[in-house]
């Protein structure tokens, strides 16, 4: 398994394939233009790297029969295109277990966001932050809630059903329709981050393909992909519960080394094998996930928020030390590169 800091799981490659066949559209220019071999693709351990894997994404967009192509892609979804994860999510005993080993092992899906189950009275919902800087053509949105919303419905003999879902992507305008009728529900676009909401009441749906004992073997699968992954990119862990933990403002190292299972001293000197510090690593998301908020529009009370700090000011300035630009002026720069 080769080190990459934002990566996505092989066999996802093979189902773009499938789709793209489907379509009647020749897969192979795509994915030779995108640098991307297909062979070892069918072994989960390899992994595509996120500038290969937005590229191929980008030569899809641009085929005009490929618009929908991210709900088109579920078609040819399965559990086990997730290898181990997807086996052991299916085997488990509630659709509650399910999600929950999804969100736990997302890092076997991809790197380039995290995902987390947020639980509040009334509604559910499964939420996907990115924390890849560079952002992904639109069809990527709508492929990460097309997939789970068909995995979830095969897992529940399609008991699952969505409220609302919500893209972090612009208003399709000729396929608009297409999203209602996928979804069966409501779809909203522009969302800041992709949200799938639900009943809270489906996490204690039982699951016809409950089996424990399958489901711990696979889970022992699971865990030893993930720690290969994790030692292949240690750093990359650690940003994952930055992500989660910054929001709470409880984001320190004794923090992160506890949700990680390691000593503090163990935390720094896997960072230093790594080439970084704990420091840089949290700056380093912060400064990521900053940029990102205010690409998306965020009010600068909330971005600070999210990122950790204890008001706007000491976020301002750190965004300054990080950027050479204040929240504004790099917000106002963004929104002219994009106009030009």
């Amino acid at each position: 398994m080769i080190a990459q800091k934002f990566s996505t799981i092989g066999p996802l490659g093979v189902v773009i394939w499938q789709a793209l066949e489907d379509l009647g559209i020749e897969p192979e220019p795509l994915f030779a233009e995108a640098g991307i071999e297909v062979g070892p693709l069918l072994d989960p351990n390899t992994r595509i790297a996120d500038g290969a894997f937005r590229n191929l994404l980008q030569a899809i967009e641009a085929q005009a029969s490929a618009r929908t192509f991210g709900l088109h892609l579920a078609k040819f979804i399965h559990p086990t295109t997730f290898y181990s994860l997807g086996v052991a999510a299916y085997c488990s005993a509630t659709m509650g277990e399910y999600l929950e080993k999804m969100v736990r092992y997302y890092s076997v899906v991809t790197t380039n966001d995290v995902m987390s189950l947020v639980k509040e009275v009334g509604e559910c919902a499964l939420r996907w932050t990115t924390h890849n800087p560079e952002p992904f053509p639109p069809i990527r949105e709508d492929g990460i809630a097309a997939i789970f919303v068909t995995i979830l419905r095969i897992a529940s003999q399609n008991e699952f059903r969505p409220r609302t879902v919500s893209l972090a992507r612009p208003f399709p305008e000729d396929e608009a329709s297409h999203y209602e009728d996928f979804f069966g529900c409501e779809v909203l676009f522009g969302a800041p981050e992709t949200s799938i909401f639900f009943d809270p009441q489906l996490l204690q749906l039982p699951l016809v393909g409950a089996d424990p004992q399958l489901a711990q073997s696979y889970d022992q699968l699971t865990e030893q992909y993930i720690a290969k992954l994790e030692k292949a990119d240690f750093p990359a862990r650690v940003r994952n519960e930055l992500v989660r933990l910054l929001p709470t403002g409880v984001s320190g190292k004794d923090a992160v080394a506890s949700v990680l299972c390691v000593s503090t001293r163990t935390l720094y000197n896997r960072l230093e094998e790594a080439g970084t510090t704990f420091r840089e690593v949290l700056d380093e998301t912060r400064k990521l996930l900053a940029e990102d908020y205010l690409t998306k529009g965020l009010p600068v009370n909330e971005i600070a928020y999210l990122t950790g700090f204890s008001d706007t000011a000491n976020f301002s300035r750190a965004f300054k030390k990080w950027t050479g630009l204040s929240p504004m002026t790099y917000r106002i720069k963004v929104a002219l590169n994009d106009e030009s």
